[in-house]
């Protein structure tokens, strides 16, 4: 049976308003902000089909036709901020049982209200009948608006990182820095040798300092050193090179 394409946002609107729903994600690992995604569902995967190429063809981006959880029904979802931002623009004109939504979730994303408030909303919504209710296995408690809550999150990230590779990353003192290098480049000391006179240090950490002069990593006291020289090519220096190539290699300041 043929189903007719959409073609304008009104439409897309009102199927919306029907079928439709903003859901919130799992805040477990992002406590300061919440990420809303717009869903579409329907027991016809043609009439999905259609919804999808209409979002697609009016650049935005969506998943794939997904099986919903319950029954036999399909579903898409757009979920990337920029995305839903502009489809709530884009539908809020002629939304009528889901607009107090729609307006709540677009002032959130534009920072106005926070996400409490935007949650409380919600509720509101579903004791006047016009949302479903659902059971939620993690409270929500976001006290941001979501500009906020974006720029606290990205430095949670950012420390959560920087401390990952302080534990991954040896520190050299700058004592053995130095000594490192000069067994290596004076008394020709091999990779093997070296590892068993420092064993507190992996080789890869054995290797960035003898890489040192040729980018920035992370040697306590020296500077820094380059990861990506880490498998690169440590043998020895001819003697026909002289002090040009030892100079090269000489230790950051």
């Amino acid at each position: 049976m043929y189903v007719p394409n959409y073609n304008t946002w009104g439409q897309i609107a009102g199927y919306f308003d029907a079928d439709g729903t903003i859901v919130f994600s799992d805040t477990t690992n992002q406590p300061y902000k919440l990420s809303l995604s717009l869903i579409f569902v329907d027991q016809s995967e043609d009439q999905i089909r259609n919804v999808k190429d209409f979002l697609r063809g009016n650049g935005i981006r969506t998943s794939n036709i997904l099986k919903a959880s319950k029954g036999g029904a399909r579903m898409v979802a757009v979920s990337e901020f920029g995305a839903v931002k502009e489809m709530l623009g884009k539908m809020l004109p002629h939304l009528f049982k889901k607009s107090n939504e729609a307006h709540g979730a677009l002032s959130y994303y534009e920072g106005r209200i926070t996400g409490n408030e935007l949650f409380s909303l919600f509720q509101n919504e579903v004791e006047a009948g016009r949302r479903e209710r659902r059971e939620r296995k993690v409270p929500i408690d976001v006290l941001y608006k979501y500009p906020e809550g974006a720029r606290l999150l990205r430095e949670l990230r950012k420390d959560k990182l920087r401390d990952a590779m302080g534990r991954y990353r040896a520190k050299v003192t700058p004592r053995d820095f130095e000594n490192i290098r000069e067994e290596w480049l004076r008394n020709k000391r091999p990779m093997m040798e070296l590892a068993k006179m420092y064993p507190q240090y992996g080789r890869t950490t054995i290797r960035r300092v003898l890489s040192a002069g040729r980018g920035y990593g992370d040697v306590n006291g020296k500077g820094v050193v380059n990861t990506a020289d880490a498998n690169s090519d440590l043998s020895h220096p001819s003697e026909s090179q002289g002090s040009e190539t030892n100079s090269n290699l000489a230790p950051t300041a």
